[in-house]
């Protein structure tokens, strides 16, 4: 719903009377607007999303707000419906601030029940199974890394560089690089955590398959325990999602919060095995309030 505020310099009758029109033709063309009238004052904090006016007004106002439709002659329906019906079709997709509320809230809410689901089904087991995995890795002079397609590669980037910060020296492997040559940064014996939601995307499929070939164990982080990739780790770890977050259900959002939060459950426990603590910490990270925090012992 558009929220639309006419208004002239008293907020009585060339205001109400061009309210009425507009209720009119927006009534009979099924436009979407919620008209209200006032004065030019009512305009401070005023925060919908179009300002109708008539024309001798319109220079005092228009630069102020984005939205400004100017009528000249207040008495002529087909002038009103002519401009009403180009604001409509430029803007209707603009929703008010409630719209707004309203979609987030249904977001935050789909959110909050996600990752609940989540919560309430962790394999316990399977997290201590990959840090000591990993840890099996490092006594033996292995490294860890971190791999994914798409959006689930940024959060490896994310995961390697809190992995490093809190005590497990951690590179990230570009996707699909891997198979270009980027294999040659891992060696027999090192442990690669592969994320991927559905766990059965083509390339991240080529990108396991090598490093396999290679000697590596692998970490899978996904949500379908029934996939590829669940069933080609040494360790799955399973973080799944049913909805994630928008009516279409596609772009990732749930889903890349539940491996997010995977991934940190396994770095708590890596962190709190390695013993890390402040005077360790600040010299990995020196820099900005959070070193600072540190050197000055608050």
């Amino acid at each position: 719903m558009v929220n639309a505020l006419v208004v002239c310099r008293a907020g009585v009758g060339s205001s109400m009377l061009l309210q009425t029109k507009i209720q009119q033709i927006c009534a009979k063309r099924g436009y979407r607007i919620n008209v209200e009238h006032g004065k030019l004052e009512d305009l401070i904090g005023y925060d919908g999303d179009v300002i109708i006016t008539m024309s001798d007004l319109a220079p005092e106002i228009e630069g102020k707000f984005p939205n400004v439709i100017s009528i000249f002659d207040i008495t002529n329906d087909e002038e009103i419906s002519q401009k009403m019906g180009e604001f409509t079709v430029a803007h209707d997709h603009i929703p008010s601030a409630a719209d707004d509320k309203k979609s987030v809230d249904v977001f935050l809410g789909i959110m909050k029940e996600q990752v609940a689901a989540f919560m309430d089904t962790i394999d316990y087991d399977s997290i201590t199974a990959a840090k000591r995995l990993i840890q099996e890795a490092e006594a033996n002079g292995g490294r860890l890394h971190v791999t994914g397609i798409g959006k689930p590669g940024h959060v490896s980037g994310y995961a390697a560089s809190l992995f490093s910060s809190t005590g497990t020296p951690t590179y990230e492997l570009h996707g699909t690089e891997c198979v270009h040559g980027s294999a040659g940064q891992v060696k027999p014996g090192d442990v690669v955590i592969a994320i991927s939601n559905s766990g059965n995307t083509t390339e991240l499929k080529a990108t396991v398959s090598c490093l396999k070939g290679n000697g590596v164990k692998i970490i899978s982080l996904t949500g379908n325990p029934d996939s590829w990739l669940a069933k080609e780790g040494d360790v799955a770890l399973i973080a799944g999602v049913k909805e994630e977050g928008d009516p279409m259900n596609k772009p990732p959002r749930a889903s890349i919060i539940v491996e997010i939060l995977m991934l940190q459950s396994l770095s708590i426990l890596l962190q709190e095995d390695f013993g890390l603590n402040p005077q360790q910490y600040v010299k990995w990270h020196p820099g900005g309030s959070l070193g600072a925090s540190i050197r000055e012992g608050k």
